[in-house]
C-alpha cells in the first residue's frame, strides 16, 4: 500500500507540473502585459559565416539554413478567447557586414495583394525602449514600454514582384508618440521570396550598421529583442504575433544563464498544495 501511495503522489506531481506549464503558455499568448513575465525570453544564437556572397533568392539552398528555430505565434483574439496558434521557422546568420534572415511559414489562404487584404510578415526590433515587450495595448506606440523607439520591418506580398526577385521591404519606426511621420528612414532591407499554395519563404538582408537613427544597429555584443507578426490577408487586425525573442550577439563569457522564476515558484506552490491535499485524503482513509 505504501508503494502505491508514493507512486500515486509522483504521478499527480508530474501531471500538475505539466498542466501548470500548459496553462501558463495558453494564458500568455493573448497578452495582458509584459509577456516575458510569463515565459521569459527565448535567445537565438547568430552564427558567423564567411564573407562569401549569399544568393538572396528566397530559396534555402545554403547549408546554414538547415537548422531553424521554431517561433510560435498566436492570432489576436478578444479577451478571454483562447487564440489559434501558428508556427514559423526562422534562421539568422551574419558576416562582417550583413545580418541575414530566412523564414518560412504556412499560409493556405488565397493570395491577395490589395490593401488591406495582404499577406505579409513584420518584425519589431527594440532600439532603446525601457522595457521592450511584444504586447501592444491599443496602438503601435511605446508608452507602456516606458517610451523609446522600435524599428519596424514590414514585407507584403505583391504579385507584381516575381518570386526570387530582390526588392526592398517597408522600413519604419514608432515611439511613444506612435509612428514617426514622413518615414524618414532610407529603405535598406533587401528581401526575396518564393511561395506555393501552402507557404511563404522569405530571405532578408540588412547591414549590421545602417547609420540611421531610426534603425536598430547590430554593432554591439549584446542581445537584441524583437517579436514577429504574421499577416494573413489583413495587416490591421487579423494577424498572429509572437512573444519576445532576442538575438544573442554576446561573447560566450558574457552569457548568464537563468530561468523563469515566477513560473517556477507558481508551479512549486501548486505542486505542494496538491501533494498536501492528497496526503490528507489518504490519511483519512486509514
Amino acid at each position: 500500500m505504501k508503494k502505491i501511495t508514493i507512486n500515486s503522489i509522483i504521478i499527480v506531481a508530474l501531471l500538475t507540473l505539466t498542466s501548470t506549464f500548459y496553462i501558463f503558455g495558453v494564458v500568455a499568448y493573448p497578452g495582458d502585459g509584459d509577456c516575458s513575465t510569463y515565459h521569459g525570453i527565448t535567445y537565438i544564437d547568430v552564427p558567423i559565416i564567411s564573407n562569401s556572397e549569399i544568393t538572396l533568392d528566397g530559396i534555402p539552398s545554403e547549408d546554414f539554413w538547415s537548422e531553424p528555430t521554431e517561433i510560435l505565434l498566436a492570432e489576436i483574439e478578444l479577451p478571454g478567447v483562447i487564440p489559434e496558434l501558428y508556427s514559423l521557422n526562422i534562421s539568422f546568420v551574419r558576416n562582417n557586414e550583413y545580418l541575414y534572415i530566412f523564414c518560412q511559414w504556412e499560409d493556405n489562404s488565397p493570395r491577395d495583394d490589395n490593401p488591406p487584404e495582404q499577406d505579409g510578415i513584420a518584425f519589431c526590433w527594440d532600439i532603446d525602449t525601457v522595457n521592450f515587450s511584444a504586447y501592444y495595448v491599443s496602438d503601435m506606440n511605446t508608452i507602456h514600454m516606458g517610451n523609446g523607439s522600435v524599428d519596424a520591418w514590414r514585407w507584403f506580398y505583391q504579385d507584381i514582384i516575381s518570386p526570387g526577385e530582390v526588392h526592398l521591404c517597408v522600413d519604419d519606426c514608432f515611439n511613444e508618440d506612435g509612428w514617426v511621420q514622413g518615414n524618414p528612414e532610407a529603405k535598406n532591407i533587401d528581401v526575396a521570396f518564393t511561395n506555393d499554395s501552402s507557404s511563404y519563404k522569405l530571405e532578408m538582408r540588412r547591414k549590421l550598421n545602417s547609420n540611421e537613427i531610426y534603425d536598430v544597429q547590430f554593432t554591439e555584443k549584446k542581445i537584441y529583442k524583437f517579436n514577429i507578426a504574421v499577416l494573413n490577408n489583413d495587416h490591421d487586425e487579423k494577424h498572429a504575433i509572437s512573444w519576445t525573442y532576442a538575438l544573442d550577439l554576446r561573447e560566450s563569457e558574457q552569457i548568464i544563464w537563468g530561468f523563469n522564476f515566477e513560473m517556477f515558484i507558481s508551479s512549486l506552490f501548486i505542486l505542494t498544495f496538491v501533494i498536501y491535499i492528497y496526503m490528507i485524503k489518504t490519511k483519512k482513509r486509514y
